[in-house]
């Protein structure tokens, strides 16, 4: 019987939630305090200036802090300073939101085309389009979409989320609807705000990673969540009460003050092991996790069991046994971009084909696209992962 454990603690003046599988780590998330600039946040910014060569704008959306903003055709940006003739200039007063936080040397990355989302639905207000997540089931598609309003302007994609929804909920289409009607109010109120407030106002603060994660979980994704924190568990049952009221009976409050959870789960020392390069594993072998300015370079050592080394079988099984581990460090880690990975060499090409397609297996089951490239003629395997926050290392410290 499986035991899955969301536990949310204060840590280092934010917030640390992980996700406990049968008392192993699958998942973690920081959330500094009074944090500047979050992915979702909306702002009145003002345009720097124009790059057209690359189709893009320089923007400062708090004073002194730049962003970039692709310039999508297709998208009419709300703006404060002058009515919309199809250019954005230097100068401009337009609402945007963030999409990805600045990394490292990189600015943060916005959109014009806002949105706002709930559990079951994502509302739009520069794309009108009204849809199904293509991951929904085709047997669910007609009777999702068939919910969704017509009568606004504003665009609606039903998230996957809702196919749970419907199968187990028989007035599902009454929650969706309460839920739409939610979105779109609250989408007007920010556009209408908006267009009154000054450069550089935060016209909606999205909510932290950690209440997103549990608004976004599936409602048999967790068996508890726990925390240690009264502030921190009023926050959450109020949030779940408008998100998600069916996960309120998972939600308690850890009391006992002779055995602290950061105790009771080691956090200390499991964080301290997701921060340093060597990662052991069962058989003796062990992993070397490095960042360069390009990319993160993963290498597979056979450790202290050498007596099979030149054995297919055995370095299969390290391989496979490394497999798993990797695609949890890079999860746990938070790692993204272009991730390198030296396995230890076959000579059989079936078995490079075998652990190509375990990685696919594996990073199938990741919430950020992760993408298994090809194994490289110098046996290096390309792994690409979408980039939209922190590295836990970069967050924590």
């Amino acid at each position: 019987m499986s035991d899955n454990r969301l536990v949310l603690t204060n840590y280092k003046h934010g917030v640390l939630s992980f996700l406990m599988q049968n008392n192993r780590m699958e998942s973690v998330s920081f959330c500094k305090e009074h944090k500047e600039g979050d992915i979702g946040n909306i702002y009145v910014a003002k345009v720097i200036n124009i790059v057209p060569n690359i189709n893009a704008a320089f923007i400062y959306y708090q004073p002194n802090m730049r962003g970039y903003l692709p310039i999508n055709p297709h998208y009419t940006p709300i703006m404060l300073n002058r009515t919309y003739d199809g250019r954005i200039l230097a100068g401009d007063e337009i609402i945007v939101q963030m999409e990805k936080e600045a990394i490292r040397t990189k600015d943060a990355v916005f959109t014009v085309n806002l949105s706002l989302s709930g559990k079951y639905c994502v509302v739009t207000n520069a794309n009108s389009k009204k849809s199904v997540s293509n991951k929904v089931s085709k047997n669910y598609k007609n009777a999702l979409q068939q919910t969704i309003p017509a009568d606004t302007e504003l665009g609606i994609i039903v998230r996957t989320n809702a196919q749970q929804l419907i199968e187990t909920t028989p007035e599902y289409a009454e929650i969706l609807q309460k839920e739409y009607q939610m979105l779109i109010d609250q989408m007007y109120r920010l556009i209408h705000d908006g267009t009154h407030r000054t450069c550089y106002s935060l016209l909606y603060k999205a909510p932290d990673a950690y209440l997103t994660d549990i608004r976004d979980a599936y409602f048999d994704e967790y068996d508890s969540i726990i925390t240690d924190d009264r502030q921190l568990y009023d926050q959450l049952s109020d949030f779940l009460q408008i998100y998600s009221p069916k996960m309120l009976s998972m939600l308690s409050l850890y009391k006992d003050e002779s055995y602290p959870l950061r105790k009771l789960y080691s956090i200390d020392t499991k964080i301290q092991e997701l921060l340093v390069p060597r990662v052991w594993l069962k058989s003796g072998a062990y992993l070397v996790i490095e960042q360069t300015e390009a990319m993160y370079v993963i290498d597979v050592n056979s450790g202290k069991n050498n007596t099979n080394k030149n054995n297919d079988e055995y370095i299969w099984q390290i391989n496979a046994e490394a497999a798993r581990e990797i695609i949890r460090q890079i999860t746990l880690r938070n790692l993204s971009g272009i991730i390198m990975v030296d396995f230890i060499n076959m000579e059989s090409q079936e078995r490079n084909e075998r652990l190509l397609d375990e990685l696919r297996h594996l990073a199938h089951n990741d919430r950020i696209l992760t993408t298994i490239v090809d194994m490289t003629p110098l046996g290096l395997v390309e792994i690409t992962r979408k980039k939209t926050k922190k590295a836990l290392k970069e967050q924590i410290n």
